[in-house]
């Protein structure tokens, strides 16, 4: 409980001194500091609008927040999320194309997550075995897949599947029944809340609650423990990654039927790396995750209020995030460097 606490006033402190750092940056980039300021950090509370925008932007992020957990869990990376994004959006949609006509919505909606989720998992599978059988990182490999994978969904967004009537690198629409219902409307907020809500608290219920879940943690805590003590390691690490490719797609499919109705070239605004951070922030708890992506999503829809309301660009959010990341990570660092200098 003590740990909980401590980690959990650790993580508060990397937000509250981002958010310092971000109030500073306000007054040094602005005219007319007050304005902006209450532009980036209130003004998302003002209407529904701005709200429900905010909680829409959450959705995809809980997912690769999520997907970030379950690798780090078994101290493994999957730095492929953002690939794995692009592809689950690709995969989502092209089926939901192809059945429009043969089933009803929520059948078409259910089939294509499914099969989202299985695309994304089977790429993220292939760095999993590439670690296993020839030791190559899965740091790299994923890295490496993931820029792949993003070339070839432009291809097929501007090519075979580009709706030309749009003028758009875009693919063809999506028909209204394979499309999430609207919340709060005339926010962006939909239904899929309750998918990326529920995806938390199962794969909490997963990891801590689950024989399978804690043996993923025991590997990810002491890989040669696990080993000496009879687990499978290859096996878990393997389904570990296999999930975390999964959550990462569906991130891509949630926002398509959520938001877009298409594959638009550009769609994910980071979803991947932002989930990283948000993973680091929750400590890889995935009930955790959910404030954490909240937040991250209170900063880029504070930036966009911010860009309309004051003179302060929308990348904004990004340096506030980058801050965030430098310290998250640099602090995990904090009490080792005290170790080795109180028992020196």
């Amino acid at each position: 409980m003590i740990s909980r606490l401590h980690n959990l006033g650790r993580s508060l402190l990397v937000i509250a001194i981002s958010l310092s750092a971000g109030l500073l940056l306000v007054v040094l980039m602005s005219d007319d500091p007050g304005h902006a300021a209450r532009a980036f950090f209130l003004s998302v509370f003002s209407n529904r609008f701005y709200f429900g925008n905010l909680l829409a932007h959450s959705i995809p992020l809980m997912l690769t927040g999520l997907a970030a957990s379950v690798a780090f869990t078994a101290s493994c990376f999957n730095l492929g999320m953002e690939g794995q994004v692009y592809l689950g959006a690709l995969a989502g949609t092209s089926v939901g194309i192809l059945i429009s006509d043969l089933v009803p919505g929520a059948i078409g909606i259910a089939f294509m997550f499914t099969v989202s989720f299985f695309f994304g998992a089977s790429v993220a599978s292939i760095s999993a075995i590439l670690k296993i059988r020839t030791g190559v990182s899965e740091l790299i490999s994923s890295l490496l897949l993931s820029n792949g994978i993003v070339l070839v969904v432009d291809y097929f967004v501007e090519g075979p599947l580009n709706d030309r009537a749009s003028g758009l690198a875009a693919s063809i629409s999506l028909p209204a029944k394979f499309r999430f219902n609207g919340l709060m409307l005339p926010s962006g907020l939909h239904t899929g809340i309750f998918f990326s809500l529920c995806a938390a608290f199962l794969l909490w219920f997963f990891l801590f609650k689950t024989r399978e879940g804690f043996k993923i943690r025991i590997v990810g805590k002491n890989r040669a423990f696990a080993f000496y003590a009879g687990l499978k390691t290859n096996r878990l690490l393997f389904w570990a990654l296999f999930l975390s490719g999964g959550l990462a797609s569906t991130a891509g499919i949630i926002d398509v039927v959520g938001i877009h109705g298409r594959v638009m070239r550009g769609f994910s605004s980071g979803y991947g790396w932002n989930g990283i951070a948000i993973a680091l922030i929750a400590r890889n708890n995935p009930v955790m995750v959910i404030p954490a992506a909240l937040f991250f999503a209170y900063l880029e829809s504070g930036a966009q209020i911010a860009a309309l309301e004051a003179n302060i660009t929308p990348e904004f959010a990004r340096i506030v995030q980058a801050v965030i990341f430098f310290l998250i990570t640099a602090e995990a660092l904090v009490p080792k460097h005290l170790g080795r200098k109180r028992y020196a």
